[in-house]
């Protein structure tokens, strides 16, 4: 009779409602990251959620640019098995960057959009192909190896 009471649910069942709950993985998994999302009606008829990573520069642009990319796709295969949580008609933008106390301006080394409902077919860095769009920040190495 009581056995409800007891019942083990599943960690998916205990989600607060809203997208906070995303924070709640993405932060363990990404320490130097966060995961936002806004309610972006009337502009369009979804959330808009942001994925950010920092990362440190490595000894030169060419492997720091391989880190950077590397982090970025992590995050969309973190994020690809939440796909069905997300609303239709929602967009995520992924980006990696500096910290602040690295670099004060043109932090971002990459960015990419996709609307939440073609997480599964985007393959990065091509995310026009679903949608979206992807791009590397031209200045970001400036300052950094001079």
């Amino acid at each position: 009779m009581f056995g409800w009471l007891f019942r083990k649910t599943k960690p998916i069942e205990k989600i607060p409602s809203g997208y906070e709950w995303i924070q709640e993985l993405f932060t363990p998994r990404f320490p130097t990251g966060w995961f936002r999302s806004c309610d972006f009606r009337p502009h369009f008829a979804g959330f808009g959620h942001n994925a950010w990573i920092e990362i440190e520069p490595l000894k030169t642009i060419e492997a720091t640019r391989l880190l950077a990319f590397s982090r970025f796709t992590e995050m969309i295969e973190f994020i690809r098995p939440l796909q069905q949580h997300f609303g239709p008609n929602d967009r995520i933008e992924f980006a990696v960057g500096f910290p602040i106390a690295i670099k004060k301006h043109s932090r971002r080394i990459y960015r990419g959009w996709i609307p939440t409902i073609r997480l599964k077919d985007v393959q990065p860095p091509d995310f026009a192909i679903v949608g979206g769009a992807f791009a590397e920040n031209p200045e970001w190495f400036e300052e950094l190896w001079d």
